[in-house]
C-alpha cells in the first residue's frame, strides 16, 4: 500500500498575476536569515513590569523566520510575493519573489487570527490573503500584510461547514484547498467529499460533487485552483484531477493510478500559470507534471531526493503569470523553484529538521556545565546545546531501532555524563554515550509510556511513567525497576504523572499531571507533602506538565493548559508565577519540560511555539563546571549482577554455576579458585571470556580440570568438614561505541556443600 501523505494545497495564478520575467532573479537563499545563529536574544512583555519575577528572557531555536515544517500551502500575491504555511508551525509566512523571509503571522488557536494546520492559501486581485485553517474547519481572510479582515465556516456537513482534516504530521497532511477566482472563492472540502464556492465575504455558499469514483464526484479531494472560466479539482485518492465549470458542471477529467505520464500516485494540488497550462503536485511520485489547457500531457519534472531539483512528497505548488512554479516540498522542509519547462531554479526555506531547530520539543535539562540535552519529540531525536546555547550535535533519529526514538518526552544528562531517553512511544527508557551510542534500555514495556527522567544524588534513575501510573526506579546498572506508586489520587498514588525531579537532598517532586498537583516523596519513596488543585489562580494548576528544583531548593512547575511557570518553596507555598499565553518572547503556549542552569537560569520547552525560552534571574547560580565535549565519550563503568545457581554439588556438577549481567554491553573475564574449608589444597576453574549486550543475562558453568578434581577429591576425603570456598574473580570492560572505561575486578565469594 503506498505511503499518503494528505495534506491538500490550493494555490491559483490567474493571468493578472505579476511577471517575475526571467528566472535567473530565483536563487536559492541559504545565508542570512537562514544562517543565524541558534538563540535570538528578545525584550518580552514582563521585565517592563515592576512585579517580573525575572529580569530578561530570550528565545532558544526559531518558532517560524523562515523555518518550514511540511510545507503544504503556498500562493503568490499580486506583486509576486509568495506567501507559505506548513503543518506544524500555525503561522503564514511571506517570502519576496526571491525567496528572503519578509514577515509572519498568526499563533496556535481558534480566536481571529489564530491558526491551526493549514490546509490551503490564495490571494485575490486586492492581494488579500485567503487561509483554510483545517484544524478549526474555517477560512479566515487577512490583508497582504496578515492583519485580520474576517472568517467564516465551522465544523459540520451543512451548507457553509466544512470537515477538512486538520491531518497528523508527516504521516498525513492537513486536507481541504482553497482557490480565488474573481467574485468566488472555491474551497475542497476534504472529509465531505465536494467542494463548496462561496463569496469573497463568505456568504452564498453552493456545493457541487459528491462520494465515488464517477465523473464529478471526488474521494479526498484536495488542492484545487480556478480562473474566470474554470475549477480544477485534484480528486486524491482517486489520482486523477476533474475540471469543473464555475458553477460546478462536470468538464473532464485526466489521471490514473500509475508511474507514467499523465498518471498520478496521490495527487495533491493543483496549479495554473499565465497560458492556462495546469501543474499537478503528484505527491507519492516525487514530481511536478505539466498539461496543456486540453489537458493534453506536456512534460514532468522532479524526482525523489534532496538535492536541488528534487523533492520529497510535493504537497502544494503555484506557478505565476511567466511559468516560474514554486512547490511546497513537504519532505525536505523547503520551497523548491522551476522556471518554465521544469528547469531547476533553486529552493528557499529551512527545514524544521535543522540543527539547533526543534519541532514540539517536550522536554529540556542542563548538566553542571550549563550545556542542554533537548528531547525534540516532533523530530524523533534530541539535541545536545553548548554551555552558550548554541548548537552542539543531535543524537537519534526516527525509529524503534537502538539509538532510534518514536516521540521522546524528556532526556537528561546522567550523573556519568551519558544520556537517559525517555522514549516515550517505544515504550522504553534508553541509556546513550554523550556522543550518542546506545549501550542500555531501561524497563522496555508495551504497557508503559515513560514522559520524564531525572537523576537522583545517589546515581538512580527515576522515570515518570505516565501510562502505568507510577515512578520506576532504576539503580546503577540495573535494568529492573523498582516502583512507586498506583492509580488515585490518595497520598503517594498517581495520575498520568509526566515529570519528576530530585533535590539535592534526593527528596522526589512529581508534576501529577491528572490530578492537577505537586508531589514531594522522601529518597526512598515515602510520601511527605502535596500541594495544588485545578484552577487558575496562584498555586493552582491545569495540567503541570514539567518539574524542576533549583540550587536553593525552590521548586518550578510548567503549569501548561494556564500557559505560564508557578515557583513554590520547596515545602509547597507559592513564590511567583509568570507568562501568558501568546508567541512574543515571555509568552508560552502549552509549555512542557523545563531546568534550572548553572547560572540560575530557568529554560522552558515551549513546544507549540517550537522553541525553548530562558528566563534570567530566577534562581541562584550554583558555579558551572568545565564541558566535556559532546564528542567525547564519558566513562560509565558496566555493573555487574552476579547471581549463585546452585549452592550445592560442586563435585558432582564438576565446577561452579554462576549467572551474571552486565549494566552496559560488556566484555567479561571470569575466573574462579575452590578451596577446601579445612586445609590447603586449592585447584583453578577454567576461565570463561565473553561479550554481553547490555541487560543480558548469562549462565556460567566454571568447570574444574580432571587434575584438579582429583586434587580437591583427595584433600576433602581426609577431612571431617566437607565444605569448599569458590571465590571468583570477574573483570568487565565495556565495549559500547566511544570506547567506555573498565569496571574494577569484581570478587565473589560463596560456600558450597559437597556432594559426590
Amino acid at each position: 500500500m503506498p505511503i499518503r501523505l494528505h495534506g491538500p494545497r490550493r494555490a491559483l495564478l490567474s493571468p493578472r498575476r505579476t511577471d517575475l520575467g526571467l528566472l535567473t532573479v530565483v536563487v536559492v537563499v541559504i545565508g542570512g536569515w537562514l544562517g543565524g545563529p541558534a538563540t535570538a536574544v528578545a525584550q518580552g512583555p514582563c521585565p517592563g513590569d515592576a512585579a517580573c519575577p525575572y529580569t530578561d528572557v530570550s528565545i532558544i531555536g526559531q518558532r517560524a523566520e523562515g523555518v518550514l515544517r511540511f510545507p503544504q500551502a503556498i500562493a503568490v500575491g499580486p506583486a509576486g510575493d509568495v506567501y507559505v504555511a506548513d503543518q506544524l508551525t500555525d503561522v503564514v509566512q511571506k517570502f519576496s519573489a526571491v525567496g528572503a523571509f519578509e514577515t509572519e503571522w498568526g499563533e496556535a488557536g481558534a480566536g481571529q487570527g489564530q491558526l491551526g494546520a493549514v490546509g490551503g492559501l490564495d490571494t485575490d486581485a486586492a492581494g488579500n490573503v485567503y487561509v483554510l485553517d483545517a484544524t478549526h474547519d474555517r477560512v479566515e481572510k487577512f490583508d497582504p500584510n496578515g492583519t485580520f479582515i474576517s472568517a467564516w465556516g465551522s465544523a459540520g456537513s451543512s451548507l457553509g461547514q466544512l470537515r477538512v482534516g486538520a491531518g497528523s504530521g508527516n504521516a498525513e497532511g492537513a486536507g481541504g484547498g482553497i482557490a480565488v477566482a474573481g467574485p468566488y472563492v472555491f474551497v475542497s472540502d476534504t472529509d465531505n467529499q465536494r467542494v463548496e464556492r462561496f463569496d469573497l465575504d463568505g456568504s452564498n455558499p453552493i456545493s457541487f460533487g459528491s462520494a465515488g469514483t464517477g465523473p464529478g464526484q471526488f474521494k479526498y479531494p484536495k488542492g484545487v485552483v480556478a480562473n474566470g472560466a474554470a475549477v480544477f479539482v485534484a480528486d486524491d485518492d482517486n489520482h486523477r484531477v476533474e475540471e469543473f465549470g464555475l458553477d460546478g458542471t462536470f468538464l473532464a477529467q485526466v489521471g490514473t493510478l500509475g508511474t507514467g505520464p499523465g498518471q498520478f500516485t496521490y495527487p495533491y494540488d493543483v496549479a495554473l500559470d499565465g497560458a492556462g497550462d495546469l501543474y499537478v503536485a503528484d505527491n507519492n511520485n516525487d514530481r511536478v507534471e505539466e498539461f496543456n489547457p486540453q489537458l493534453g500531457y506536456v512534460t514532468s519534472f522532479g524526482a525523489a531526493g534532496s538535492a536541488p531539483g528534487q523533492m520529497s512528497f510535493p504537497r502544494a505548488l503555484v506557478a505565476n503569470g511567466a511559468g516560474v512554479v514554486y512547490v511546497a516540498d513537504a519532505g525536505n522542509g523547503r520551497v523548491d523553484v522551476f522556471g518554465p519547462g521544469g528547469a531547476v531554479g533553486g529552493f528557499f526555506g529551512r527545514s524544521g529538521r535543522s540543527d539547533g531547530i526543534f519541532t514540539s520539543p517536550e522536554g529540556v535539562n542542563a548538566e553542571p556545565s550549563g550545556a542542554l540535552v533537548v528531547a525534540d519529540t516532533g523530530d524523533n531525536r534530541v539535541e545536545e546545546l553548548l554551555p552558550n546555547d548554541q548548537f552542539g550535535a543531535t543524537v537519534g533519529s526516527g525509529g524503534s531501532g537502538a539509538g532510534q526514538f518514536s516521540g521522546p518526552e524528556d532526556a537528561i544528562f546522567d550523573l556519568s555524563g551519558g544520556l537517559e531517553v525517555a522514549d516515550t512511544n517505544n515504550h522504553r527508557t534508553q541509556e546513550l554515550t554523550r556522543s550518542g551510542a546506545p549501550f542500555g534500555v531501561l524497563g522496555p514495556s508495551s504497557s508503559g509510556a515513560p514522559a520524564g527522567v531525572a537523576a537522583s544524588p545517589n546515581g538512580d534513575t527515576i522515570v515518570a511513567d505516565s501510562a502505568q501510573n507510577q515512578l520506576a526506579i532504576f539503580q546503577p546498572g540495573s535494568t529492573t525497576a523498582d516502583t512507586i506508586g498506583a492509580t488515585g489520587s490518595g497520598p503517594g498514588e498517581f495520575l498520568s504523572p509526566t515529570a519528576v525531579a530530585v533535590n539535592t537532598a534526593g527528596d522526589i517532586y512529581v508534576a501529577d499531571t491528572g490530578n492537577n498537583r505537586v508531589v514531594e516523596l522522601d529518597p526512598g519513596g515515602v510520601f511527605i507533602r502535596e500541594w495544588g488543585k485545578r484552577g487558575g489562580t496562584n498555586g493552582r494548576f491545569r495540567d503541570p506538565d514539567g518539574i524542576a528544583v533549583d540550587g536553593g531548593g525552590d521548586v518550578y512547575v510548567s503549569d501548561k493548559t494556564n500557559s505560564r511557570i508557578e515557583k513554590f518553596s520547596g515545602e509547597g507555598a507559592f513564590i511567583a508565577q509568570w507568562g501568558t499565553r501568546g508567541a512574543a518572547p515571555g509568552q508560552m503556549i502549552d509549555p512542557a519540560g523545563l531546568t534550572v542552569d548553572c547560572r540560575g537560569d530557568v529554560i522552558v520547552a515551549d513546544p507549540v511555539n517550537n522553541r525553548l525560552q530562558l528566563f534570567k534571574g530566577l534562581a541562584p547560580a550554583t558555579g558551572c563546571a568545565a564541558f566535556v565535549s559532546f564528542a567525547a565519550p564519558p566513562a560509565p563503568k558496566p555493573v555487574l549482577s552476579v547471581t549463585l545457581l546452585h549452592r550445592t554439588g560442586i563435585l558432582a556438577r564438576r565446577g561452579v554455576a554462576l549467572q551474571i549481567s552486565c549494566s552496559r554491553a560488556c566484555s567479561l573475564m571470569v575466573h574462579a579458585r575452590v578451596t577446601p574449608q579445612v586445609g590447603t589444597a586449592r585447584t583453578g576453574l577454567s576461565s570463561v571470556s565473553v561479550t554481553l549486550r547490555g541487560g543480558a543475562i548469562k549462565q556460567f558453568h566454571l568447570t574444574m580440570t580432571a587434575h584438579g578434581l582429583d586434587l580437591m577429591r583427595n584433600a576433602l576425603g581426609k577431612k571431617r568438614r566437607r565444605g569448599l570456598r569458590a571465590l571468583v574473580n570477574i573483570s568487565a570492560s565495556s565495549v559500547a561505541g566511544g570506547g567506555l572505561g573498565p569496571s574494577e575486578p569484581t570478587t565473589f565469594g560463596a560456600d558450597y556443600h559437597v556432594s559426590r
